[in-house]
């Protein structure tokens, strides 16, 4: 609740042109003449007037002008160089949804710049000079990399359960199992997508147990029968789940639509590698499914986008929908995703796909932390702890949520929890944040997520740090 301002401090407020003629302003004005300064100071001193947080209680008129300066050069910094910017990731989450998801690789990442920097064929016929369909060619690699008989992509998936729902509405009706009604982090609630892009949920079966037929009582034609896969979360003991085939043959019986929406679907055999999951998108498809949505930047590797593959006369229906051009992707994500689906098709795409060299252990964890730790272990002095521990990744953003990644972290060890949490704060507040993980006194570094040319980034960053930290009253 802001605080009551006295009549003497607001008397004490300073005026816009006082602090627009301090010499510390005057000259961010001059560098920086087209910012609205006027605004900003205006703004401030309605922060003070008005008593919001952080704001001094109680101050006379030239410490409110410096209170003034010192907050518009620090908005002004933060405006500057804050926001999104590049991070180090150790915290072992190889898919951080708030880290960006899969990091693309240099095949990927060189043709989304060639793709910025100039003109492409986004929508033109080279040989014809014709107007042609966006990313048609994408939609085509797609295919054959899913067995699929078409495929659209928008632009996550999230769009792609809109588009889907709202293709077939009116008349046509979601059915949707109880178990299924998930919630994904950031608050995206499916039940309340598909209840705006439908005429009409219906939710069948119970929380821990839905049967074929539970779907077949209620199907009728035109129908989506759509089946979600539970990508964050299990559920265990007295349960079951109708089978994707079940579910399709129902769909074929009452003339329904039977889609699955995968979410974290794969274009790459985990299970083959002993990774627990049926996120394999090729092989839902076999089973007749009319529809698979997929999330490009999750397990695929790719950019955020959402990949909808299935069905001819099913994708048609989607291209009919007015609302696909308002999802529709932009000629970035379609240059990098393409790379991404050649390299599944024609290469071993672990060898230029970032993520997926992570999750299938491409990395060689212990020997990089060991060079890591031995590198920074000097600046640690008395006050700190360095060394290698054996650590799990988790593959993150919903995906193979029982999968444990072996790994190795480097560790740092320190007098207590307060002390870590305050290091790993610090580690966070460099120019280029590196981001660990906290476990009881220690601060843990894993190496699995850390990019290897971002080796030596890490020990400069941990030297540095802990130099810092190590100097600072009270430690040794």
């Amino acid at each position: 609740m802001p605080a009551s301002r006295s009549p003497e401090f607001l008397r004490a407020l300073p005026s816009v042109d006082e602090v627009l003629s301090h010499p510390a302003v005057a000259s961010r004005r001059e560098a920086h003449p087209r910012f609205p300064w006027s605004r900003l100071v205006r703004a401030l001193v309605d922060e003070l007037r008005t008593g919001a947080p952080g704001t001094p209680a109680e101050a006379d008129r030239a410490a409110l002008v410096g209170w003034v300066v010192d907050r518009a050069g620090e908005r002004i910094a933060a405006l500057r160089s804050g926001g999104q910017r590049p991070v180090i990731n150790g915290t072992g989450v190889v898919l951080h949804t708030n880290l960006g998801r899969a990091p693309l690789g240099e095949r990927a990442a060189r043709a989304a710049l060639r793709a910025m920097l100039g003109y492409v064929s986004l929508e033109v016929d080279i040989e014809s000079g014709e107007r042609s369909r966006r990313g048609e060619t994408l939609q085509e690699l797609l295919c054959w990399l899913t067995g699929a008989e078409a495929a659209m992509v928008v632009n996550n998936n999230a769009a792609a359960v809109y588009l889907v729902a709202s293709s077939f509405s009116p008349p046509g009706r979601v059915i949707i199992s109880r178990g299924e009604l998930v919630e994904i982090g950031g608050s995206f609630r499916l039940p309340e997508i598909l209840r705006d892009a439908a005429a009409e949920v219906i939710d069948i079966g119970t929380t821990n147990r839905t049967y074929a037929s539970d779907y077949e009582r209620v199907a009728r034609a035109d129908d989506v029968l759509l089946k979600v896969h539970k990508s964050n979360y299990e559920i265990s003991g007295f349960t079951h789940e109708a089978a994707l085939a079940e579910i399709v043959a129902v769909a074929r019986e009452h003339a329904c639509h039977a889609v699955y929406d995968m979410g974290s679907g794969a274009f790459f055999d985990f299970a083959g590698l002993g990774l627990a999951g049926d996120n394999d998108a090729a092989a839902a498809l076999a089973t007749g499914v009319d529809a698979v949505t997929v999330s490009g930047d999750k397990l695929p590797g790719g950019p955020q986008a959402g990949i909808i593959v299935g069905t001819r006369a099913f994708i048609d229906r989607l291209r009919q929908n007015p609302l696909r051009r308002a999802v529709r992707v932009d000629k970035v994500t379609v240059a990098a995703l393409q790379e991404i689906v050649r390299s599944y098709l024609f290469d071993d795409p672990r060898r230029d796909n970032p993520s997926l060299a992570m999750i299938t252990g491409g990395v060689a964890s212990r020997e990089r932390a060991e060079r890591v730790a031995q590198a920074a272990a000097p600046a640690a002095g008395p006050a700190f702890r360095v060394f290698v521990a054996a650590d799990d990744a988790v593959v993150g953003g919903g995906s193979l949520s029982g999968a444990a990644i072996p790994s190795a972290a480097v560790v740092i060890g320190c007098a207590g929890e307060r002390e870590a949490t305050r290091l790993a704060r610090a580690l966070r507040m460099r120019a280029t944040p590196l981001f660990a993980r906290v476990r009881g006194d220690e601060v843990r570094i894993n190496m699995t997520t850390i990019l290897s040319v971002e080796d030596d980034d890490v020990v400069r960053a941990l030297v540095e740090t802990l130099a810092e930290s190590a100097e600072e009253p009270g430690r040794g």
